[in-house]
């Protein structure tokens, strides 16, 4: 019996030998990653706003004189070959050029009633002055008295001031009478004819139309406190210029637009901050030599946001975020996952600008960040470097340039 029972041991041991131990069987092979390099390179912050184009200059034509019009810039059905006015509304115009005509008439009536008042005037004037000749002598010779030589040099002032009167009336008639040709006060873009031909107008009242000027043109937009305060800051640790001291550069896209293919420069920052939205009112001034932008035209700003800066970028898809903030796993050499808590820059495509946390040349894992934690050993697949291009420039809110 107790043969039996050591055999059975001897049995029970060779067969849990053969079966082997959890303990001897081999460690799980450490988890494949994908990393790449953090890289540097030397960029421009830029930040975006939205606004609206505006004329440099804007003007409404409006009447000088009253009276009926008799042309326009108005095309007629009829034949226009004897017409005075040779512009047409929605057209460029040039500063001098004609623009509405009004009936003369009346205006050339009175300038002849004051040129003929002026010239009877004058006939008498002359003839006072020789009567006050005449008084001259008979007074030394006590031919006539003092009151009548007084009646003669005065009968000669009021004639004198007369006539500069006239003078005066018919300088304002001849002005009337000019006025009834209306011109272009300004080189741009002649709007809608409000005014049709037969139409009573009424000096400095009645609007005819309106030219505004379309080169160069004004974009105004708004910044936000936030950046105007952040903006100070920089100014004040000598990062950037004052828009108020020199002319900083901006690029504009219209609604159309892929990025910001006009160039412009600030030329004017509003005094105050508006209480009511927070925001300080900006313009920029661009050239509109091929007359693509008109007034009133939806306009997106890229501003500079900083001087030219080295700076550490990774792939975006390498930051992660959990309960403690945004972070990204460095892979140490050797060979550990290392969690790097990072302040985040603006985005640049697929990169991201890491203002602390990343160092040049550091691994970042781009992939497998679900299978890896602090202090795990992994193994690296492949690496990706990142291509540094020469001057790229960032937007603050994630739009590429």
């Amino acid at each position: 019996m107790k043969s039996c029972t050591k055999l059975l041991v001897v049995i029970l041991l060779i067969g849990c030998k053969s079966q082997g131990s959890p303990s001897t069987l081999p460690p799980p092979p450490p988890p494949e990653v994908a990393v790449a390099e953090a890289a540097t390179s030397k960029i421009t912050e830029f930040r975006e706003y939205t606004g609206r184009t505006s004329a440099v200059e804007s003007v409404e034509v409006r009447a000088r004189v009253s009276g009926y019009v008799t042309e326009t810039p108005r095309k007629k059905t009829n034949d226009d070959s004897i017409r005075d006015v040779t512009v047409e509304e929605g057209k460029l115009v040039k500063k001098g050029d004609l623009l509405f005509v009004i009936d003369a008439k009346p205006y050339e009536l009175a300038l002849k009633q004051s040129l003929g008042s002026l010239t009877a005037s004058q006939a008498r004037l002359k003839q006072a002055e020789s009567e006050l000749t005449r008084s001259e002598t008979l007074l030394k010779s006590n031919s006539i008295s003092q009151t009548d030589y007084d009646q003669a040099f005065a009968s000669v002032a009021e004639l004198r001031g007369q006539i500069e009167s006239l003078k005066a009336t018919a300088a304002r008639n001849q002005l009337d009478l000019e006025y009834t040709q209306v011109q272009s006060p300004i080189d741009g873009l002649l709007g809608q004819t409000s005014v049709t031909a037969g139409n009573l107008v009424v000096a400095d009242s009645t609007i005819l139309s309106t030219v505004v000027a379309v080169h160069p043109i004004y974009v105004h937009f708004e910044i936000d406190e936030q950046s105007v305060l952040d903006y100070r800051t920089r100014m004040l640790e000598g990062k950037v210029k004052s828009a108020r001291d020199g002319k900083i550069k901006v690029g504009m896209g219209l609604a159309n637009d892929e990025g910001f293919p006009q160039e412009g420069v600030i030329d004017f920052v509003n005094n105050i901050t508006y209480p009511g939205t927070g925001n300080t009112r900006v313009r920029a001034t661009f050239d509109n030599k091929s007359g693509i932008l008109s007034p009133g035209l939806f306009a997106r700003i890229q501003a500079p946001f900083s001087a030219e800066y080295e700076a550490v970028l990774v792939p975006t898809k390498s930051i992660a975020m959990d309960q403690q903030g945004r972070h990204v796993m460095i892979v140490g050499e050797n060979s550990m996952a290392l969690r790097r808590a990072v302040q985040l820059g603006p985005i640049e495509g697929d990169m991201t600008v890491i203002r602390e946390g990343v160092k040049p040349g550091e691994r970042v894992v781009t992939s497998g960040l679900q299978k890896i934690r602090q202090g795990v050993e992994v193994s690296i697949s492949n690496t990706a470097i990142h291509n540094k291009s020469e001057k790229p420039t960032v937007d603050e809110t994630g739009a590429r340039k």
